[in-house]
Formats: structure tokens, sequence, C-alpha cells
């Protein structure tokens, strides 16, 4: 299986961390609400990108949006060296929020984004971007849906609101029987087509799928759950065999970098042997002479 492209032989990275409320072993809300994620896990994961040239894209959720230390501390990043957008759990803002906050404690996230009625999930997506560019002062452009529950409507709605990048599509995974990404078109970014989003098509919006392998290995560097850094390397090995352009794009979420706050991160040694496995994938791509973009740079030539 390859998704060669004839003359392309660039190679790119780009990190994305969806950028949410602290969170317990099911992912139900911390409770009374805490932040630590933000402030704590984007803290020490920050300057070690800065280190190595890497621009970390940080997806917000609604629920992150609602605490004014976490909407300082994220405004107070350099814009050189990250980006900010969007990253939508509907369950947290209107209309018909689920959750009608700002105190989200307890709460117990599992909408599919992809369920919601049309005019419902763009109003969704219009107050999220609204919101957005009051609290950090300009229109984002890169997305991921929370839970990957995108749809072709999805995208639409995107480039209705000004994004330009989508990081939804998980390729060879299916999700909960309501959103199947199992049959990748391109594993190298795409404009996607409005009937399927594995398929190339017409949209305008780029999509930059997560790297996902076929025997489901992911470029993710969480304990317990997904990959190691051996586990990370095959991933960057078989996609550069099988897949040019190469471009490659990591994901997790901050809240795996504080220990206890996420179902996967439980202890101080599970954080330390994360950034252990970040940091050494960084010192992998470098020696390979990855270019270190953010969501927003790629190109569909990588």
């Amino acid at each position: 299986m390859d998704f060669i492209q004839k003359g392309k032989a660039s190679r790119t990275y780009v990190l994305t961390i969806d950028v949410e409320i602290d969170a317990g072993r099911k992912w139900k809300t911390s409770n009374p609400a805490t932040y630590e994620g933000v402030t704590k896990g984007i803290g020490i994961l920050q300057p070690l990108c800065e280190k190595y040239g890497v621009k970390p894209v940080y997806l917000i959720s609604p629920a992150v949006m609602v605490d004014p230390a976490s909407v300082d501390f994220l405004n107070a990043l350099d814009r050189d060296h990250c980006e900010l957008g969007t990253h939508l759990h509907g369950e947290y803002i209107g209309p018909q929020a689920r959750f009608t906050g700002e105190n989200f404690s307890g709460c117990d996230p599992k909408d599919m984004q992809c369920e919601y009625e049309e005019v419902v999930e763009f109003e969704k997506l219009e107050n999220l971007t609204e919101k957005f560019i009051k609290l950090f002062g300009f229109a984002p452009k890169s997305f991921r849906a929370g839970r990957f529950g995108a749809r072709g409507w999805t995208l639409e709605c995107l480039e209705k609101l000004g994004y330009t990048h989508d990081t939804s599509v998980t390729p060879f995974r299916q999700w909960h029987d309501v959103v199947d990404y199992s049959k990748p078109g391109s594993l190298s970014p795409y404009y996607p087509s409005k009937d399927n989003l594995c398929a190339v098509g017409d949209l305008k919006i780029i999509e930059v799928p997560v790297s996902i392998t076929p025997d489901l290995t992911w470029l993710r560097p969480t304990p317990r759950r997904f990959s190691d850094f051996e586990q990370c390397k095959k991933v960057i090995d078989w996609y550069e065999g099988h897949v040019s352009p190469t471009v490659l794009c990591s994901m997790f979420h901050n809240v795996e970098l504080v220990p206890d706050k996420s179902p996967y991160s439980r202890t101080e040694e599970d954080c330390k042997d994360m950034l252990n496995t970040i940091e050494n994938t960084f010192k992998l791509l470098s020696e390979r002479n990855y270019t270190f973009k953010t969501l927003s740079q790629v190109t569909v030539e990588g």
C-alpha cells in the first residue's frame, strides 16, 4: 500500500495538541474544574519544542476558553513559535449546549460533532470561532473536530468561517460506527471531497491527516494506550517508505503531560516517559532533516 506522488520528496512534521480541560480516567472532566494541563502541560512542552524548532499547534476547546488564566497563558505564547486554533467539543457551547458552564466540573463529553443537525453544527462552529476571535484577537485557521467526528459538511462550515486547514481525519480508523476513515485516499495533505473526507475532492480547505499506519500504530507519544519511541519511529519509517510527500502529523492532548489529568498519564513517571519519547522523536526528525511547520503553513505539496 503506497501513497506516492511522483517527483515529491519533501519531509514535513506538524505537532498538533488538543487543548482541553483537565479530565479523569474516562475523559470525564475534573471536579472541581481545573486547568493544570494548560499552564503546566503546555508550560513544559513549549520550551522543549522551541529547543528543536518545532512549532506546535494548540487546538483549543470551548471548555478551556472560559478560564481566564488559561486564556492569559495561551495569549502570552510567542506566535512565532506556535499556532493557536480551535477544537470543538460541542457539549460546551451553544446552541443546544449540554453543559452550559461556565463551571464545567464533572461533565462527561461524548457527543460526535457530525451527528448534530447541520444548522446546529454550523452555529456551534460559528460561536466557537467568534469566541476565539474575541479572546485572542485574530481569526483561527486550523481546526480539529472533537472525537475526530467530522464530515463533509463540517469542512464546508469551516470554509465559510475562514478556516484553511483541518486535521480531523485519522486514517485506517473507524469511530463508534459513526465516522469511518478506514479507507484513506491520501496520507499526504489534500483537498477533500464534501461527500467523503477520505477522498480527494474540490473543497478548498486542506485536510492534514493524523499519521497512523495500516496496523493502527499512531505517531502519538502517549503512554499506556498509544506509542513509545520505538513505535513512533516505526510510524516515521513506514511513512517515509510509503508516503510522498511525507507530511507527518502527530497529536496528543495537553492534559497527558500532567499526572492524573487524563486516562493515560497517571503518574509522574508516565509523564517523564512521554516527554522522553517526544524529545527523542524531535531528535530523530531533526537528524532526518524534516521541516517543522504549523498546520496553517502546510500545503498539498508538503
